[in-house]
């Protein structure tokens, strides 16, 4: 059936066929629709909802996450092709709770948000990303609206996560308003591109600067004191994989739990760098198993290679052990 459809569109894409028949292709009621059980978001994998050569093989990437894309990237006049044909391909799709879906959206205040929201809810996504928040409210109304759209549709609340693009300074300066505007947040999307365009600074700052570090640092911070995930940004370079793991370590290092990749090849290397090594594994096993054992003699710590292990390094031990079980 899949196939059937990623032809179809092609045709009309090409002008080949009306959209009509696109609109006319059957929406399957029988799909399963699992939540997101893989604990991490070590890739996220942005795709285009109007190019259907990059659709077909999308669920067969090893991406954490697949962001179908509506907003930047899909000009004004293939934005109504774009969600009819996430609309139909994905409603004829089982998520089987691997790989998060999420739909990203255009801004609040924009011509496209409503037909976005219309069309792209009854997908049941497992997030929402809403494009260029400012301000805590665009976070409530989005909330209210997934709300609605839950109860009308008989889904348990929260069934529906919101994830946010943050990309000018008046968002990084309310981060922590806007994060905490809903429960329903979870990710957080650093665009420092849009970032130093709407605050007037050259492009070339972002490679490296003293500045960059600063508002990277300070992104990450804040979305982890909300308990939100903080996505690195997209590395527009696609060919220079080299520059993509290297920049994709140093944000490792600030904290970050992953990174945009706008290029399957990217893909690959963010799960690397954002994974614990072996090593790393090997060490997190033997904390567990020494730190358990000092708990059951009634012991508040214990040393390790030279180390006093308590609380905060079991528990981060513990973090890196759930790889093995993703």
């Amino acid at each position: 059936m899949l196939e059937k459809l990623f032809e179809l569109a092609e045709k009309v894409a090409e002008g080949k066929e009306g959209i009509e028949k696109l609109k006319a292709f059957v929406e399957s009621e029988s799909v399963v629709r699992k939540s997101f059980e893989n604990p991490f978001r070590r890739s996220a994998l942005i795709v285009s909802g109007d190019r259907p050569k990059h659709l077909r093989k999308v669920f067969q990437r090893e991406a954490d996450v697949i962001i179908f894309n509506v907003e930047d990237g899909v000009a004004d006049s293939n934005k109504g092709f774009a969600r009819l044909l996430l609309r139909k391909f994905l409603r004829n799709v089982s998520f089987d709770g691997s790989k998060e879906v999420v739909i990203r959206v255009n801004p609040l205040n924009s011509e496209f948000f409503w037909e976005d929201i219309l069309e792209l809810l009854p997908i049941v996504p497992h997030a929402v990303r809403l494009s260029k928040v400012e301000k805590p409210a665009d976070v409530v109304v989005l909330d209210g609206i997934i709300k609605a759209y839950e109860l009308s549709a008989g889904l348990p609340e929260n069934t529906i996560k919101i994830q946010l693009s943050i990309e000018t300074g008046k968002a990084i300066e309310r981060l922590p308003e806007i994060l905490s505007a809903s429960d329903r947040v979870n990710v957080a999307y650093l665009g420092v591109l849009d970032l130093f365009a709407d605050l007037g600074l050259s492009q070339e700052l972002t490679k490296s600067s003293h500045l960059t570090t600063y508002l990277k640092a300070k992104f990450v911070s804040t979305c982890r004191a909300f308990n939100v995930s903080p996505i690195a940004p997209a590395y527009q370079d696609y060919t220079d994989l080299e520059g993509f793991e290297r920049e994709a370590s140093e944000e490792k290092e600030l904290g970050f739990t992953g990174k945009m990749c706008v290029s399957v090849k990217q893909v690959g290397i963010a799960n690397k760098v954002f994974s614990p090594t072996e090593d790393e594994v090997e060490e997190a096993k033997e904390i567990v198993e020494l730190y358990e054992k000092a708990l059951k003699e009634g012991k508040g710590g214990v040393t390790y290679r030279g180390k006093f292990i308590d609380q905060p390094i079991y528990r981060d031990a513990l973090n890196k052990l759930r790889f093995l079980k993703s």
